[in-house]
C-alpha cells in the first residue's frame, strides 16, 4: 500500500542596406533547395520549428497574388520530409513557375527571402528550412485569430498534463482542466507529446500546469502570464522525476509510537502519538517523531484516516486501509 502526499500548489549604419518594414524578420531563410524537377507542378516543402499553421502567399507564372496572408499549408505527406519534423508542403497543380514567401497563419510575421521573395522557373519539388527559429517556452507560435487563447503544452516526464488557470473570473479548482492531445500537425503534433487547451477569453490569463497529482510546473511561482489571445507553446520545466512515498512497513518498521492524547468532537477521532524510547530509530527521521492521526467515519462501513507530522505535512491513507472494526 502506497501513501499519496498532497502538496500545496547591443549601431553600425550600412549604405546600401535598407531596415525591414516592422512586420519583417530580418534573419530569414535563404534560396530553397531544389529536390527534384519535371512535371506539370511546383510542390513546394517548408519546415518551421516557430509556427503552429503556416501560411504560403504565391502568385503563379504571371497570375496574380492570393489575397494575403495567403493559402494554409497541409502537413507533409513526404516521408523524406516528415511531418514530425516541422514539414509542411503545398502543391500549385498546372504550374511551371512560382514567386513565394511564408507567413505565420495570420500574417503578422513573414519569411520571404530578405525581401527577395522565393522563385523558381521549373516545375518540380522544393524545399525551404525557416530561420524563423529559435523556440523558446512560453513563445507565441501563431498570432491571435479572433478565437482566444489556444495553449500548447508538452509535459515530457507527465503522462496527463493539467491546466489550472484565471482567464478574469477567478482560478479554476485545483488541478484543474486535463488537456487533451494536440490536433497541430508539424513539432506541435500529438505524435511529438504536445497537448493542448483552449480559452475563448480575450482577457489576460494566468496559467500553471501540473500532473494531477501535485506536482507543478508555475513559472517558478511566478505563474505564466499573456495578455494578449493567440496560441502559445510551453515545455515542462519541472521534469524531475517524481519522488516515490515510503511505504507503510517504513512507517510501522521502527521503533513503534504510542498515543499520548485522544479526544474525540463530532465524530472526529484525533489520536496524538509519539515515537517509543527504542534501540532503533525510524528510518524517517525527526519528521515523523510528532504524529496526529485523525480518523473520521465517512460511510457505515469504512473511516477515513489522515495523518499530519510536526512539518505540516499531509499523508492521507486510502479509505479501504481501515475497515470498520479494525481500528
Amino acid at each position: 500500500m502506497t501513501l499519496f502526499t498532497a502538496r500545496l500548489h547591443r549601431s553600425a549604419a550600412f549604405i546600401g542596406c535598407m531596415a525591414l518594414v516592422s512586420n519583417l524578420l530580418t534573419s530569414v531563410t535563404t534560396a530553397q533547395t531544389t529536390v527534384s524537377t519535371g512535371g506539370t507542378s511546383v510542390h513546394v516543402l517548408f519546415q518551421t520549428d516557430k509556427w503552429v499553421t503556416p501560411n504560403i502567399h504565391y502568385k503563379a507564372g504571371s497570375g496574380s497574388w492570393t489575397t494575403s496572408p495567403g493559402v494554409a499549408m497541409s502537413a507533409s505527406n513526404n516521408s523524406a520530409y516528415p511531418s514530425n519534423d516541422g514539414w509542411f508542403q503545398f502543391d500549385v497543380s498546372s504550374a511551371t513557375s512560382l514567386e513565394f514567401v511564408f507567413n505565420d497563419g495570420v500574417g503578422a510575421v513573414w519569411d520571404n527571402n530578405n525581401n527577395a521573395n522565393y522563385k523558381v522557373s521549373v516545375a518540380g519539388t522544393y524545399s525551404v528550412v525557416s530561420k524563423v527559429s529559435d523556440f523558446k517556452t512560453g513563445d507565441l507560435v501563431r498570432p491571435s485569430d479572433g478565437t482566444g487563447y489556444h495553449i500548447l503544452f508538452q509535459p515530457i516526464t507527465w503522462a496527463k498534463p493539467y491546466m489550472h488557470f484565471n482567464a478574469g473570473s477567478g482560478w479554476t479548482t485545483v488541478p484543474g482542466y486535463i488537456m487533451t492531445p494536440s490536433t497541430y500537425a508539424g513539432k506541435f503534433s500529438a505524435a511529438n507529446g504536445w497537448y493542448q487547451y483552449d480559452i475563448s477569453s480575450t482577457s489576460s490569463v494566468e496559467i500553471t500546469f501540473n500532473d494531477g497529482n501535485g506536482v507543478w510546473d508555475s513559472n517558478l511561482n511566478a505563474n505564466y502570464i499573456r495578455t494578449s489571445p493567440g496560441t502559445y507553446a510551453f515545455v515542462n520545466q519541472n521534469t524531475a522525476a517524481p519522488t516515490t512515498s515510503p511505504s507503510v512497513q517504513g512507517y510501522i518498521n521502527g521503533p513503534g509510537y504510542s498515543v499520548t492524547s485522544a479526544s474525540e468532537d463530532a465524530g472526529v477521532l484525533t489520536i496524538n502519538l509519539a515515537v517509543n524510547t527504542a534501540s532503533t530509530s525510524t528510518p524517517y527521521g525527526s519528521d515523523l517523531s510528532a504524529l496526529v492521526v485523525t480518523v473520521t467515519k465517512t460511510e457505515k462501513d469504512s473511516v477515513r484516516v489522515k495523518i499530519l507530522d510536526k512539518n505540516s505535512k499531509r499523508w492521507e491513507v486510502p479509505r479501504d486501509l481501515f475497515t470498520a472494526g479494525s481500528l
